[in-house]
């Protein structure tokens, strides 16, 4: 089997262009929204972002671990 290789789109580039712009000048206040099931995957991220935003809003089965990390009590849900 031939594999083709993997190549970004325009719309990719547009993306990276227009975020890069928005964390590089970003409009007050700033808010970020994050989600998603892994915090391993986005400590990074987190990390980076605590030093830009005004306010950082955890959502989906990440809200969880930290909730659990606050000492709330989240049943199975991590």
């Amino acid at each position: 089997a031939k594999f083709i290789p993997g190549v970004a789109g325009f719309l990719m580039r547009k993306e990276i262009q227009i975020m890069g712009e928005a964390l590089a000048d970003p409009r007050r206040p700033f808010v970020a929204i994050l989600g998603g099931a892994k915090v391993a995957d986005k400590i990074g991220v987190i990390d980076n972002l605590l030093a830009l935003v005004d306010t950082l809003l955890i959502g989906g089965g990440m809200a969880f671990t930290f909730l659990k990390a606050q000492g709330h009590e989240v049943g199975k849900s991590l």
